[in-house]
């Protein structure tokens, strides 16, 4: 079982999707979910994998995308999606953003809907980007009513919740003495590990160290478009 879940932002994609794949784990005895909302998922600029399982719910993987929108970022993020898919095994959600208008938006989608190797779609609340899967016969399109109780954020809103999840993630930084590649002032590195997975982000500070909550040895320090949440800080 697999199953992508698309359409607007604020249509309860989220919410709809962590109850399938709580559901999928009762089922089978073990889930993921995957969290492909750069802007508004679990850790903004990355990508996630969770599990579900016996022993509840875990990151499991994470992926730098490294832009906390799909524009600009297209070609890593179909990457990061497929890697999560393979990763996810064959019971698996993916819960994608809210880019969806326009015709760039709805390629997209569709590409992305194509390198997860989905078996299923659920479009919530568009008529229209339903469409750009019907014609597909191999694939099982359903249309699906937004969750009650919904409420639309606004950009405001949608920054200061990016901004609590970055603080959160780097909670416990520590300075460590890591050789750093140039990077706009201002903005945040990721900390990779040997095979390329995510293990955390950090801060440069004025006498040029990393603050960061990562204690592993990285294999690579790169450069992001993340935005350090409170830059006068660090």
């Amino acid at each position: 079982m697999n199953l992508v879940l698309v359409g607007p932002t604020d249509r309860g994609n989220s919410t709809l999707a962590r109850a399938l794949a709580e559901r999928a784990a009762r089922r089978f005895g073990r889930a993921h979910l995957l969290d492909l909302d750069v802007g508004q998922g679990s850790l903004p600029g990355t990508v996630t994998l969770f599990r579900w399982d016996r022993a509840g719910v875990r990151v499991w993987r994470r992926l730098l995308v490294g832009k906390v929108q799909p524009l600009g970022a297209e070609a890593w993020l179909l990457a990061a999606s497929a890697r999560l898919a393979r990763a996810g095994g064959a019971v698996w959600v993916a819960d994608t953003d809210g880019w969806v208008e326009g015709a760039a938006a709805r390629r997209f989608r569709y590409q992305q809907v194509e390198v997860l190797g989905a078996a299923q779609v659920g479009v919530l609340d568009d008529a229209d980007l339903r469409e750009v899967f019907a014609w597909r016969r191999d694939l099982e399109v359903r249309a699906l009513p937004a969750p009650p109780g919904v409420r639309a954020k606004t950009a405001a809103e949608r920054r200061r919740l990016r901004k609590l999840r970055l603080l959160r993630h780097l909670q416990g930084a520590q300075p460590r003495e890591l050789e750093l590649p140039p990077a706009r002032p201002g903005y945040l590195y990721a900390l990779l590990d040997g095979e390329g997975w995510f293990l955390g982000y950090g801060a440069r500070t004025q006498d040029g160290r990393l603050l960061t909550p990562v204690r592993r040895e990285p294999a690579r320090v790169v450069p992001t478009w993340v935005r350090v949440p409170l830059a006068g800080l660090w």
